[in-house]
């Protein structure tokens, strides 16, 4: 049997109780615990609707707060820790699943594409699903990047959605997890990074299910909305830098199918509204860190003061400016978050012009096969 998570901050509570009604009626579902942030509208709504669900599903229904596990900024990372915990401590389940609260178009084939998955004998399950082309940045430009220069040889780089929140764990992964300091001590957005890598530092089979339906929910706004996440997973990447890893592991991904022209043609942010975000708030000291970037685009850089541009910020130039980030960011330091920002927001503003604006196809086409051409650069180099 398996227990169901869903961690949540300040979400709308008719859809988060939707949502445990929907793990609730599942046959494979013992239980359903739901991690709040801290007591908010929402956690007191959760709260207020669980001896109902009781009594109509005759299963337990909790909702907790967050435990302060980690020793980052309070975050997504303490909600899915304290989630492990209570896991290997207060249950004798075999399975764990996870769910972001806010997803509109959750269904019992979530839960029963992994429970099939982990049927199969994988340890992990992860489940992954199409997103509109300019989506999924930091997936694209720091994750996946991070992992092909970093373990070209490893599955990583191979990983669909590497920061997804949807996913089953066995209980061999959950305690291997929480025994990892690293993983206890990343309590934000990096997390999903520290899962990800630990499962397949310690060689546990990873499935990849394909849910077409695609993960409707709230968006982000401007991409400053994601700088917080963007530097926290960048971080993340750095942190876990001399790390070894095998060069082997079973992993699989189940083939896609058909995707809506609802994702084809979504657009995942503002274009216009973010080129200003290139020039505006320059400081002397992020001026003077510039100097460690490849030539080309301290020079790109430099002009972005005055006015916005991004041309220079193709795939090779990316490479080169991920490789200098990962041998001189530091993530206390505010200058240098401002900076990656920038360089990040230049390469997802050419990616999008130069790539995403030729059509979903050759979006998603183009940005496979960069990271193979990464993960080959990274094995010659």
């Amino acid at each position: 049997m398996s227990l169901v998570v869903f961690p949540f901050k300040n979400e709308d509570p008719e859809i988060l109780v939707g949502n445990v009604k929907t793990a609730l009626s599942h046959p494979r579902v013992e239980e359903v615990l739901c991690v709040g942030a801290s007591e908010d509208q929402c956690f007191a709504a959760v709260a207020e609707a669980c001896p109902t669900l009781e009594r109509q599903y005759g299963k337990p229904v909790k909702v907790i707060v967050q435990e302060r596990i980690g020793a980052l900024r309070p975050g997504k990372g303490d909600g899915m820790n304290t989630a492990l915990k209570y896991f290997l401590e207060e249950t004798s389940y075999e399975r764990l699943h996870f769910y972001d609260a806010d997803i509109v178009s959750f269904s019992q084939e979530w839960i029963s594409k992994a429970e099939e998955g982990a049927d199969q004998g994988f340890d992990v399950v992860r489940h992954y699903f199409p997103r509109a082309s300019t989506d999924a940045m930091i997936t694209w430009f720091v994750t996946r990047t991070g992992f092909a220069l970093l373990w070209p040889k490893s599955s990583l780089p191979w990983i669909e959605q590497p920061l997804g929140g949807e996913l089953l764990l066995t209980r061999p992964v959950v305690k291997r997890l929480l025994e990892e300091e690293k993983v206890r001590r990343q309590s934000d957005w990096g997390i999903d990074t520290l899962y990800t890598f630990t499962m397949v530092k310690h060689g546990f089979s990873l499935y990849e299910t394909y849910i077409g339906v695609g993960k409707l929910h709230k968006l982000y706004g401007a991409l400053t909305d994601l700088r917080t996440m963007l530097v926290e997973c960048f971080a993340a990447i750095q942190s876990l830098r001399g790390e070894e890893i095998p060069s082997f592991g079973i992993h699989r991904v189940e083939y896609p199918g058909p995707v809506s022209q609802e994702v084809r043609e979504k657009v995942g942010y503002n274009v216009e509204g973010s080129l200003p975000l290139l020039t505006e708030g320059w400081s002397r000291e992020e001026e003077s860190l510039l100097e460690v970037l490849p030539p080309d685009v301290r020079a790109g850089m430099q002009a972005c003061r005055s006015f916005p541009r991004f041309g220079f910020m193709d795939e090779e130039a990316w490479y080169a400016t991920y490789q200098a980030l990962l041998d001189h960011f530091q993530f206390d330091n505010p200058h240098w978050q401002r900076l990656l920002f920038r360089l990040w927001l230049a390469r997802t503003l050419n990616y999008t012009v130069n790539q995403a604006l030729r059509g979903y196809g050759h979006a998603l086409h183009y940005l496979h096969q960069m990271v193979g051409r990464y993960v080959r650069s990274a094995l010659q180099g």
